[in-house]
């Protein structure tokens, strides 16, 4: 039977190739005696196994056409629980025996169990949860790497379901930062599309009655408006459906990528809360990975993937690249515009030190101080920007009704 794999080199390079074996057990034991470390290994089945249930299902089969999104939340309890029982001492194929029975989301019941069996089959744990790159991120896997071969696996999942609950904890304040504007905006938009469809014509029909033929300007174009939404209605979303299509188009794109990412970054009101957000997001993890054991060039490359990023993800690029050739992150750092000083004075601390891990969890922390205080500020100064929005829009409208009825009892006056 043909295996596809994906493995670790001794030198740290990842190689993909396919090998013959009679099970993937043989493949797994070949590629050790390589002195490769498995990451990925899957039987190659042709379509007519595949429909046979030769191997596995496609989603489509196997009803998963839509599967269920597995949460930061949901993740964070699998780990917390995992970490209990194997420190326990109850092994990881009974662990995750154990776990799947309870999970509530068939997702990550799912995979959890397919986990089990892998692990019950002589694959590592590692390699395992690799299996599921839609699941579990590349630095869950790392991390769960890292304790599974330095002997230390329920610390090292302690230390995930922590630094998963820390980005739960961070998703949520960065969205209910920008939910109640947002919602306010909406509801503000609805409701001026529901006066000038289905309020404003009436007075128009009423003017029409009274003779009024002259209308203001704003009276004028109000009316225009409220013609082109009640005979247009229909295509009040496609202007919406256009931008989402052509921000992911343009997202697909290397330069519109760049182009974009800076756009969030950089703009008003909430382009700080977001950047704050990404560099929290990514010491955070550039923290956790070294704390966990793994090497500062795998932690500074993980940690530019989790920015999302392009600038963010091109400055950690940097570091790595310099990094290579023995220059010092602290000095890099401080070369970078999109770092404060500050953040290359605490990392120089730490590679004097040689506490590098502590910094950079200091740095994380300082991070999360600032989004916090950067939200509260938000909060406090949107809610009057809201008020006036929503008061202005409004007020036009019922402005353009009533200065005609007003013009209207001057001239009869």
């Amino acid at each position: 039977m043909l295996f596809k794999y994906k493995a670790r080199t001794a030198t740290g390079a990842i190689s993909n190739g396919t090998r013959e074996a009679t099970n993937e057990a043989a493949a797994i034991t070949w590629l050790r005696e390589q002195g490769w470390s498995p990451i990925h290994v899957e039987a190659q089945h042709g379509f007519g196994e595949a429909l046979q249930g030769g191997g596995e299902k496609s989603s489509l089969l196997s009803g998963d056409l839509f599967p269920q999104k597995v949460t930061l939340k949901d993740k964070n309890v699998l780990f917390k629980q995992m970490a209990t029982m194997v420190n326990a001492g109850i092994t990881i194929a009974a662990t995750m025996d154990l776990l799947a029975s309870q999970i509530e989301n068939k997702t990550l019941a799912k995979a959890v169990g397919e986990i089990r069996d892998a692990v019950s089959g002589g694959v590592t744990t590692a390699a395992a949860f690799a299996r599921h790159p839609k699941v579990f991120s590349a630095l869950e896997i790392a991390l769960i790497r890292a304790g599974e071969e330095g002997g230390v696996l329920d610390i090292s999942l302690a230390r995930l379901a922590t630094f998963v609950e820390a980005q739960y904890t961070l998703q949520k304040k960065v969205k209910s930062a920008m939910m109640y504007p947002s919602v306010i905006i909406f509801f503000t938009l609805l409701t001026v599309v529901a006066l000038c469809v289905f309020i404003v014509p009436t007075f128009k029909k009423a003017f029409a009655g009274m003779g009024i033929t002259k209308m203001p300007a704003l009276t004028a174009a109000v009316f225009g408006i409220s013609d082109f939404l009640k005979a247009y209605w229909f295509l009040i979303p496609v202007p919406f459906i256009i931008l989402v299509i052509a921000l992911k188009q343009a997202n697909k794109t290397e330069e519109g990528k760049k182009v974009l990412d800076r756009a969030r970054i950089n703009a008003p009101i909430f382009g700080d809360i977001v950047f704050k957000s990404i560099l929290a997001r990514s010491f955070r993890t550039f923290a956790t990975l070294v704390t966990a054991g793994v090497s500062i060039l795998d932690a500074i490359e993980m940690s530019a993937g989790v920015a999302d990023n392009w600038v963010v993800g091109e400055a950690f690029r940097t570091m790595k690249e310099r990094a290579q050739v023995g220059v010092m992150l602290s000095v890099t750092v401080k070369e970078q515009k999109i770092f404060p000083s500050m953040v290359a004075h605490m990392l120089a601390v730490g590679e004097e030190t040689g506490q590098i891990d502590d910094v950079l969890s200091k740095v994380a922390d300082w991070y999360d101080v600032e989004l916090d205080e950067k939200i509260k500020g938000l909060t406090s100064m949107i809610e009057p920007i809201v008020i006036v929005f929503v008061g202005l829009v409004v007020g036009l409208v019922v402005a353009s009704i009533f200065v005609p009825i007003i013009q209207a009892m001057q001239t009869f006056m």
